[in-house]
């Protein structure tokens, strides 16, 4: 699924750049061309990274991670465990 109206708690496959194919979880909208995004094992809740929404297609939505988030229960490794599915669907 193509989507270029990425929103908080999206889940995100990356496109371009030295990181194609990996699945990140956007935890915050910056800007209007701009997010940031997690995958908990390279790019950790605590320094997400920048990416432009053109770079990252959208295979899915998840509420309950943001909303775990901002309650502070997600963790680094939550959100792997998460991410490990939508990883193996990619492939």
């Amino acid at each position: 699924m193509k989507d270029k109206n990425l929103k908080t708690g999206d889940i995100a496959v990356s496109r371009a750049g030295h990181d194609t194919g990996r699945v990140y979880l956007t935890v915050k909208i910056v800007g209007e061309d701009f997010c940031l995004a997690c995958d908990g094992r390279l790019r950790k809740l605590d320094n997400p990274k920048v990416k432009r929404f053109k770079h990252l297609d959208k295979i899915d939505e998840r509420e309950d991670l943001i909303t775990s988030l901002e309650q502070g229960k997600l963790t680094d490794s939550a959100l792997r465990r998460e991410l490990k599915k939508y990883a193996k669907q990619e492939r």
